[in-house]
């Protein structure tokens, strides 16, 4: 295994409970489900943010992740550009980007069911999608507190968000210091609604 640092992104449906309870028709929160997933998808593989990523359907979101040297764009534009063709379709997103290391296989194999040790039980299927990643891990704790706290005025709502890392590791230079939105040691600022 080798460590390396990464990108990761995250395409959030943040309206999804939202718009799954609005009504007891489901035939409309299903085309939005999926116009959501084909939007991101045709995304990602139309215009890659760089060579060898990966993309994950996480269910409510889609992850994406390029190796720190692989990306081929400016890596924030391309995902506000992608929140843009999201909200084309009236979808309430979050987006975020982090940067951090990652572990990958020396030889990547595709992604297949593993079968659990013997200990196992109860017939468990056990799928792996990823080694540890810290951009991975980044982005689901903003993508947790763009929703915030029950009770409380602490979500940071829908946006699209960049973790200060990401800028650093991109080498780019803010003009004036953003307020920062903390979440588990990582600070995000937004840079588009």
């Amino acid at each position: 295994m080798d460590d390396e640092n990464a990108f990761g992104m995250l395409f959030s449906y943040h309206g999804l409970e939202d718009d799954e309870y609005r009504s007891d028709d489901t035939t409309d929160f299903v085309n939005r489900f999926s116009t959501f997933q084909r939007v991101v998808i045709n995304y990602v593989a139309e215009t890659p943010p760089g060579t060898g990523c990966c993309a994950l359907d996480l269910g409510h979101a889609i992850y994406v992740e390029v190796a720190d040297g692989d990306q081929s764009q400016n890596l924030i534009t391309w995902l506000r550009a992608g929140s843009e063709k999201l909200k084309e379709h009236d979808l309430q997103v979050a987006c975020f980007i982090s940067h951090g290391g990652r572990w990958v296989a020396q030889a990547p194999a595709e992604l297949q069911p593993k079968t659990p040790g013997s200990d196992a039980s109860g017939g468990l299927r056990l799928i792996s999608v990823s080694r540890p990643s810290e951009p991975f891990r980044r982005v689901l704790y903003a993508d947790t507190a763009s929703h915030g706290l029950p009770d409380e005025d602490s979500a940071w709502g829908p946006g699209v968000y960049v973790d200060l890392e990401a800028v650093e590791a991109l080498g780019l230079s803010l003009k004036n210091r953003p307020t920062t939105l903390h979440v588990a040691g990582a600070e995000y600022f937004r840079v588009g609604r």
